[in-house]
This record gives structure tokens, C-alpha cells and sequence, in this order.
């Protein structure tokens, strides 16, 4: 029998070329990343800002992703829609691609009755892949679920088998959800970025899914973890910290242009403005960063131990 999964799963970030295309090179060149240095890998979700594509575009990154990833860690395809046949179209496509996993909010933009959230996974798990349920407080809130719901789903769909919880994002959410549905999924990953990842691991959690800027550090962090290397561990992880004050400041803006940077990225054109465009002195934190995180990045000389 195959292990549940476990530890860091970067997400990949989305770029678009200057007609305004989803740049599929940079989708696998980050899926070589991730696949080098972390566990696994995701895309497209709320960090890769999944709700500024159409489903034309998720499904041709899809394959992309695949090829940058070469069947070295699971891969995790977001398939969150505003509707159960977009969903489901979604996770079928993904399944096409070679996906390991689905990864999906509950619908969003209304509040879905119990019968609607079973109808809606359902659908989802129609692709014959394992489901992640994110978690998560977006938007209206309408997607955030109790944790009487998410009993309920697994219970009543056996593909649902992992969870993102965060909502909220704090190590204490992971205790609290690890006591309330016990033994229901195979694991419970966390989010925010990894701040919180050796306090989420001490707690029973499986892992974490933050954007992959920092894929290589953070994935290091969990390796020696599970290598009973917890205080090196933990050494690393504070300054690893330094690269999410980063993201904290400067959003999925301030991740691209680290990823640009370190040679994984071609573009950091986004879709929509977001936030505002980067100051000099923003350019220069980004260098001091890039500095100080100099003797913990892994890629690509020091790939992840088998």
C-alpha cells in the first residue's frame, strides 16, 4: 500500500507572455524546480490565481506542468470553479495530463447546502483521482467549511483523502481539525506560506502547500524533519521566515521576481494589477534576501534526498 503523502508542496506561480498568454515554459520550468528540492507540487491555485484564467488555459498548463515534473513527486491539480460541470471538466482534464491529485474549494461564490457539496465532489471525483478539499476563507466565505462538512464528504465520497485546512491559517487550526475528524484523512496539510510548518508538524500535520518561491528551503526544512534533524531543521526554517516576510510585503508580485532572479522564471508579468509595481527600495529588499537566503537555496546543486 501505497504511503499518504507528505511535506512541502510548492505552488506553482502564473505568468503570462506579452500577448497575454499563460507562459507554459515557465510552468514546467517550475515544476523542475519543485520537483527537485520539494515533495510534490500544485497549480493552480489561489497563490497561483487561478480565478484570472479560463479553463482553456488551466487545461493547457496542465500538461506543462506534467512535463517539468517527470513523475518525481505527486502533482496536484487545482480544479476550483465556480460551477460543478466547470470542476469536474477540469479534474477530468487534469487526469488526461497525468495529474496525482485534484485540489478544490468548496463553491464559492454562493453558499452550497450539504446535498450540493456532495453533488459538487462528486462530480469532481468523477475523474478517478484522490481529492485534496482546500479549506479556506475566500471571498465571501461562502467556501469555508465546518468541520462536520468535511466528515460528512469524506464519509460519503472515498476519493476525498487529504485536506488543506486554513481557515484560519494558524497551528492551532491543525490541532483543532485533527481532533474533530479524526483518522478521516490520510493527511491534513496546512497553508500561509509555511510559517508555521515545524509547529503544524509536532501537531500531527502532514505537510504544507505554499507558493514555490521558496520551494527549495522549505522542502530541505521538512527533509530533515523527517530525518529526525529537528533542530537543524528549525535553524533553517527562521531564516526561511525571511523569505516570507518577503511574500507578506510584496504578494505573489515580490515571489516572481525571486523566482526571475534565481533563473526558474522567464516572465513576471501577472494578469490584472494586484498590488503595486515594485520600488527601488522593494528591488533592493528582494536583493538583501536573495543575500541572506544564499547558503540554504538547494537548486540546483543540491536536489532532495531520496
Amino acid at each position: 500500500m501505497d504511503k499518504p503523502w507528505r511535506g512541502v508542496f510548492g505552488i506553482l506561480l502564473t505568468t503570462y507572455t506579452d500577448r497575454d498568454e499563460v507562459c507554459l515554459d515557465d510552468l514546467t520550468s517550475q515544476a523542475d524546480f519543485v520537483a527537485s528540492t520539494a515533495q510534490g507540487i500544485v497549480w493552480p491555485v489561489l497563490a497561483s490565481e487561478f480565478y484570472l484564467m479560463d479553463n482553456d488555459e488551466r487545461m493547457a498548463g496542465y500538461p506543462a506542468v506534467a512535463a517539468g515534473n517527470r513523475k518525481r513527486v505527486p502533482v496536484v491539480a487545482g480544479v476550483s470553479s465556480t460551477t460543478t460541470r466547470s470542476a469536474a471538466k477540469l479534474a477530468e482534464a487534469a487526469a488526461r495530463a497525468g495529474a496525482d491529485a485534484v485540489i478544490a474549494l468548496a463553491p464559492y461564490m454562493k453558499n452550497a447546502t450539504p446535498a450540493e457539496l456532495v453533488r459538487h465532489f462528486e462530480a469532481i471525483a468523477g475523474a478517478g483521482l484522490p481529492i485534496f478539499v482546500q479549506n479556506a476563507a475566500y471571498l465571501t466565505g461562502a467556501c469555508t467549511l465546518t468541520p462536520a462538512d468535511l466528515r460528512m464528504l469524506a464519509e460519503k465520497i472515498p476519493l476525498i483523502q487529504y485536506l488543506k485546512e486554513e481557515a484560519p491559517v494558524l497551528p492551532q487550526t491543525i490541532s483543532k481539525i485533527l481532533s474533530q475528524v479524526p483518522g478521516t484523512f490520510k493527511g491534513v496539510f496546512g497553508g500561509g506560506g509555511a510559517r508555521f510548518l515545524i509547529d503544524e508538524l509536532n501537531r500531527g500535520g502532514a505537510g504544507n502547500m505554499p507558493a514555490c518561491e521558496w520551494a527549495d528551503v522549505f522542502g530541505y526544512v521538512f527533509d530533515l524533519y523527517e530525518h529526525g534533524e529537528r533542530s537543524e531543521a528549525r535553524r533553517i526554517h527562521v531564516a526561511a521566515l525571511q523569505g516570507m516576510n518577503l511574500e507578506a510585503a510584496y504578494g505573489m508580485i515580490g515571489a516572481r521576481e525571486v523566482l526571475k532572479r534565481r533563473g526558474i522564471l522567464r516572465s513576471t508579468t501577472s494578469r490584472y494589477s494586484t498590488q503595486a509595481d515594485l520600488d527601488r527600495d522593494a528591488l533592493a529588499e528582494v536583493d538583501a534576501v536573495l543575500e541572506f537566503l544564499g547558503p540554504y537555496l538547494r537548486w540546483p546543486n543540491h536536489p532532495l534526498r531520496g
